[in-house]
């Protein structure tokens, strides 16, 4: 760890030396999610870093340190992340190193596919059978372990894992209502991060309403919000 915490520090002293800054500091701090925290003073910075970066080679978190830095020369303009970057946080490495992680810290999940009235599974198979997808290999989808009545599915493209509301897995509810917030996390895993902040574009709304009862779904999901 020590290792690895000096690795990341030289790295940031490097970048921070080449962009005319005094003195860089950087640490790995363990948000759950993927972000960086920084404070700057004039020729000083100071940063806490997502330890999902923890193990990287010395020069991306050099490359990762130089685009951070960019960012505060840019004054709130997103971070421009390098082709290597954002390779290496699409990959299967950085996948399998840090998603066991991020599940531990997520503190909603129920960590299965099957639920009291559907299966994640089964809707998974359906969707598959009627060819509005493709496989999505490598993605973890399990229920909320606490019927989130807002938020009725979300993902980590990051970390490739979906997590439906078990709001949703109720008898009342019809096993297509759970298919299709399904089915509109999956498609984000298809399209993939975009790095620009921009993910329910047309594009996204026109394959989304190829689930045959998008608009009985959509009813129903609203249906829903409203009695929380």
């Amino acid at each position: 760890m020590i290792q690895d915490d000096n690795t990341l520090a030289q790295a940031f002293e490097k970048a921070g030396g080449n962009m005319g800054y005094e003195t860089v500091k950087a640490n790995y701090h363990p948000f759950k999610e993927f972000k960086t925290t920084w404070m700057r003073s004039g020729v000083t910075a100071e940063f806490k870093v997502s330890d999902y970066m923890r193990g990287a080679d010395p020069a991306l978190l050099e490359e990762f340190a130089q685009c951070l830095l960019g960012r505060i020369c840019l004054k709130g303009h997103k971070e421009r992340y390098t082709e290597p970057l954002r390779e290496y946080l699409k990959s299967e490495t950085f996948v399998s190193r840090n998603r066991p992680l991020y599940l531990a810290r997520s503190r909603n999940l129920a960590y299965s596919m099957r639920g009291r009235a559907h299966d994640l599974r089964e809707s998974y198979d359906r969707l598959l059978s009627s060819g509005l997808i493709a496989p999505v290999p490598n993605t973890y989808m399990t229920w909320t372990s606490r019927p989130n009545k807002q938020r009725l599915g979300y993902c980590s493209m990051l970390m490739r894992t979906i997590a439906i509301s078990s709001n949703l897995d109720k008898a009342e509810v019809p096993a297509f209502v759970a298919d299709y917030v399904l089915y509109h996390e999956l498609l984000h895993m298809k399209t993939g991060m975009t790095f620009s902040g921009r993910y329910h574009d047309d594009a996204f709304r026109a394959m989304e309403r190829r689930f045959p009862r998008w608009q009985e779904a959509e009813g129903w999901l609203t249906r829903l919000a409203k009695a929380s």
